[in-house]
């Protein structure tokens, strides 16, 4: 659809196309930023919104894709250093940036655990049931092999992150550029206010009527 509505654009600049309805201009520039001000003979501006947003959509795919290959690079990665399974939930990568094996995560549980249930508000059941909540099992278990292979899994988080950071930034430029074409449209496509009427009556100086026409170049 897209690539069929920058083909009529183009095409409008060689050839001559009938009036559209007002309405058309604005949803024209909605759909592809800068068609609208091509098609009404504001030909860099158009070729400017539309470069703009040819290059937004460049950057969105391909902010996209690296989203794509850090997130396949992070989970195999844990698979191979960290004994991480195919089914891994995103929260416990969460915490293999902050802990270098489960057992560490569920001492620290367990010490929280304690001091609030069994010290602090004496809750023998509160206890057992967070730790059954919070806790890894056997099946879960994970294991950084050393903490440099840890710091690694880390920079490759934050590459997914700013990759993601950044896919956002490209589709508000995509968003951004849309609402300013389409109310640029919109005022383009006004129709021009009347201008006054080039023949009207007056008087010279000897006091006699006259009908005046006014031609202007």
């Amino acid at each position: 659809m897209k690539p069929l509505l920058i083909t009529l654009c183009l095409a409008a600049l060689v050839f001559p196309i009938a009036a559209l309805p007002r309405i058309a201009y604005p949803a024209m520039s909605a759909l592809v930023p800068g068609s609208a001000e091509l098609v009404l003979g504001k030909h860099t501006r158009g070729a400017v919104m539309l470069g703009a947003d040819l290059i937004s959509v460049l950057a969105w795919s391909s902010y996209k894709q690296d989203v794509s290959d850090y997130t396949d690079r992070y989970k195999r990665y844990a698979n191979i250093y960290a004994g991480t399974g195919p089914d891994t939930p995103d929260w416990q990568y969460q915490h293999m940036q902050s802990y270098l094996s489960s057992d560490d995560f569920n001492d620290y549980q367990e010490m929280r655990a304690r001091n609030y249930y069994l010290i602090y508000t004496y809750d023998p059941q509160g206890y057992d049931e967070y730790l059954a909540r919070n806790l890894y099992t056997e099946d879960e278990a994970w294991h950084w092999q050393s903490p440099d292979h840890q710091k690694e899994f880390k920079t490759l988080r934050r590459e997914r992150q700013k990759s993601a950071q950044y896919q956002t930034l490209a589709l508000g430029a995509l968003l951004l550029n849309r609402a300013i074409s389409t109310v640029d449209a919109l005022f383009l496509s006004r129709k021009p206010k009347s201008k006054p009427s080039a023949m009207h009556i007056g008087v010279n100086q000897d006091n006699i009527m006259m009908l005046q026409y006014t031609l202007e170049f």
